[in-house]
Formats: structure tokens, C-alpha cells, sequence
């Protein structure tokens, strides 16, 4: 250790040095200590702006069976790129085509006749695919769904079958995934040709924890974060692969989903969901969590809760994340959205003809909310 002249220090100098570190570092976690303090005494706030969804569309899927999902991507036709709706059922997925008066037109059919479908899986700025996760309790198999460019036939493509814990579509054509056991786990990300083959494949490094969801970062286009079971949040570095940290967070909240991910000034601003979170008599039910972390040295402190507005009750469910706005299904079968930025729940939308809300996707084309029933039902609002 020198000085900038390239004087060797002293050992009387080295030791005020440690000296002085360690007492920055103790100052630092105190000001993180009241900061964190001071943000859970913060009263939520209760107010609403009524009117703030407008109904515009409503889908019906004929197929019969159940809606497990729903989302919203450019598709190509002759030339002409429009934004269309993908619906999910349990055996079949179906691709609709917006007509005038806001009216739809079923355009493709994906059948599955083994495995049920469980989820949609958009690929971010990809046009004409679409990825779908198969399986029951857990994912089994992850396919792409396009269509043939010389007949204009329907077309699926097996990319990955096994244990898949995890899936998640990135910007650039990439799907990133997490398969196997503790043992054996694998985290791999796979670029995909436009026929919607696998072009080529490259794994990280693994956490050696269970992962429960992905989260790209926003402003840190070759970084990827991680939840695992164990309340730890993992970041990679996608040029090479390397897990780079694992930070653990409040264990106040356990089972923490991430969905959204923000860079900005060497901090990390995440947003999480709290299914098993716990009424605070003060707060309510805590919905959403945003969270500041330092990627250096791991630390971390929540910044704000999102709450139900007094009178609301329920746990998160399922929910999606869009810029600054979060969406949630309850537990009570209400829809609730939040603006991140204000801090507060914007909008209720409660059961409609007594049917319970079953999923809630923002529109990756627009600033509309999908809103699906299990019984095939899809509600589009316009949020203002």
C-alpha cells in the first residue's frame, strides 16, 4: 500500500488507514439501518383515481378448456406487421389478429396433445415467435411456436424438456433457463434462429440454489439477476457467464419473486412480489417491494412497499411489470395496479359476472392491460 508520491506508508499510517475504513463502513450500515427504518414507518397511501381502466375489447376463446395465460406481440403477414394477441389454454394456443371496432380474429392454432400448457414466455423485439412452457405441476418442456414461411402452416419446435425450474425471454432472440437438480443444475441461454431452432447455447454459472425467477436488468444490457428460494438474489454477467454476487434480503419476506430490474448510478433498484408475505397492521397487505442494492459490496435496503388501500384484502397471486406500473392478481380474485414512482395503488378491478381474475399481463405493444378469466374469457383495458 502506497501513497500517490510512492512513499511507503508507515505501519502507524496502515493502521488510522484500517482504522478509518472501518469506521466508514460502520457509519454507512447505520445510515442504511435509519433509512430502512424510516420507510417501513411511511403510511401507505389509500387513495385511488377512479377511472383510470377503460374497457375497450373483450376476447372469447371457444376452444372449452381452461385459460392458463394470455400476452400481446408484432406478428407479420404480407408484409404487414400488426400487434396481435396470443391466448393460452390448457391444450391449445392461439394467435388473434386485431379487426376493426376492436374486434379479433383467430388466425393460428397450436394443438398439444400430451403435456399441458402452463405459461406464455414472450422473446422480447422478436417478431413472429413465440415460446410456451409445458408441464403440470412444473415445467417439462419449453417450445417455440411460428409459422411456415411457405404454406403459412402452424410450426412448433421442441428447445428444452427436463426439470426446468425456471424460463425467461431476453432481448437479442434469447431464452435463458434453469433445469435440473441442485446437483446438476444447469443455467443455460439459448440464441434462436428466425426458423425458431436453436442457433447457439451458452451456460453460466450456477448458484447452487433452487432459482425461481429470472429478471433482466434495465440499463445493464449484459447483466442478469436471479431470486432462489433461499432469499438470495444472484447477478451473472452474460459476455462471460460469471456469477459475479449473491445477496441475500430480507428474510422478512420469503419466496421473493423478482420482476423487474433498474440500473441506475452503480445501484441496483429491483422490484419484487410477496406471495407469502404476512398483513402488517400498520401497512396492510405488502404487494410489491422496490429494493436498492449496492452490487459491490451486497448491501441492500428496502426503499417502499406497495400495499392494498384499506378495505382491500388478498395476497399477490400472479402479476407483470411494465415500466414504472405493476399489476397484480389477489388472492380475493381483484385485480390491483400500483405506480412505482408515486408509490401508491392506482387502480381496483374487482371480479366481473362473479368471475374471479385468474392472470394479468401488460400489453408489450401498447399501454393496454390483458386480463384473463379461467373460463376463457380476455378483458383489455385501456389504462389512462
Amino acid at each position: 500500500m502506497e501513497e500517490p508520491s510512492g512513499k511507503p506508508l508507515s505501519c502507524a499510517e496502515k493502521e488510522k488507514l484500517k482504522e478509518k475504513l472501518a469506521f466508514l463502513k460502520r457509519e454507512y450500515s447505520k445510515t442504511l439501518a435509519r433509512l430502512q427504518t424510516k420507510v417501513a414507518d411511511l403510511p401507505t397511501c389509500d387513495s385511488l383515481n377512479p377511472g383510470s381502466l377503460q374497457l375497450i375489447s373483450k376476447l372469447k376463446n371457444p376452444s372449452g378448456s381452461c385459460s392458463v395465460d394470455v400476452s400481446a406481440m408484432w406478428w407479420e403477414r404480407a408484409g404487414f406487421k400488426e400487434p396481435c394477441i396470443i391466448t393460452a389454454c390448457e391444450y391449445v394456443v392461439s394467435l388473434w389478429r386485431p379487426l376493426d371496432t376492436w374486434q379479433w380474429e383467430k388466425i393460428y392454432t397450436w394443438h398439444f396433445t400430451e403435456v399441458p400448457v402452463l405459461q406464455i414466455v414472450p422473446v422480447p423485439d422478436v417478431c413472429n415467435l413465440v415460446c410456451v412452457a409445458l408441464g403440470s405441476l412444473e415445467i417439462r418442456e419449453i417450445r417455440a411456436l411460428l409459422c411456415s414461411s411457405e404454406d403459412e402452416s402452424e410450426k412448433q419446435v421442441l428447445l428444452k424438456s427436463g426439470n426446468i425450474k425456471a424460463v425467461l425471454g431476453l432481448t437479442g432472440r434469447r431464452l435463458v433457463s434453469s433445469s435440473g437438480t441442485l446437483c446438476d443444475q444447469q443455467v443455460e441461454i439459448m440464441t434462436f434462429a428466425e426458423d425458431g431452432r436453436s442457433k447457439e447455447k451458452q451456460f453460466l454459472m450456477p448458484p447452487e440454489e433452487t432459482i425461481l425467477t429470472f429478471g433482466e436488468v434495465q440499463g445493464m444490457q449484459e447483466a442478469l439477476l436471479g431470486t432462489t428460494i433461499m432469499n438470495n438474489i444472484v447477478i451473472w454477467n452474460l459476455k462471460t457467464g460469471q456469477l459475479l454476487k449473491k445477496m441475500h434480503i430480507d428474510d422478512s419476506y420469503q419466496a421473493s419473486v423478482c420482476h423487474k430490474a433498474y440500473s441506475e448510478m452503480g445501484l441496483l433498484f429491483v422490484v419484487l412480489s410477496h406471495s407469502c408475505a404476512k398483513e402488517r397492521e400498520a401497512l396492510g397487505s405488502p404487494v410489491f417491494q422496490l429494493i436498492v442494492i449496492n452490487p459491490k459490496t451486497t448491501l441492500n435496503v428496502g426503499v417502499m412497499l406497495y400495499c392494498l388501500p384499506q378495505g382491500q384484502a388478498g395476497r399477490f397471486l400472479e402479476g407483470d411489470v411494465k415500466d414504472h406500473f405493476a399489476a397484480a392478481v389477489l388472492t380475493s380474485g381483484t385485480i390491483a395496479i400500483w405506480d412505482l414512482l408515486l408509490g401508491h395503488c392506482t387502480a381496483v378491478l374487482p371480479p366481473i359476472s362473479d368471475q374471479n381474475w385468474s392472470f394479468v399481463k401488460w400489453s408489450g405493444t401498447d399501454s393496454h392491460l390483458l386480463a384473463g378469466q379461467k373460463d376463457g374469457n380476455i378483458f383489455i383495458y385501456r389504462y389512462i
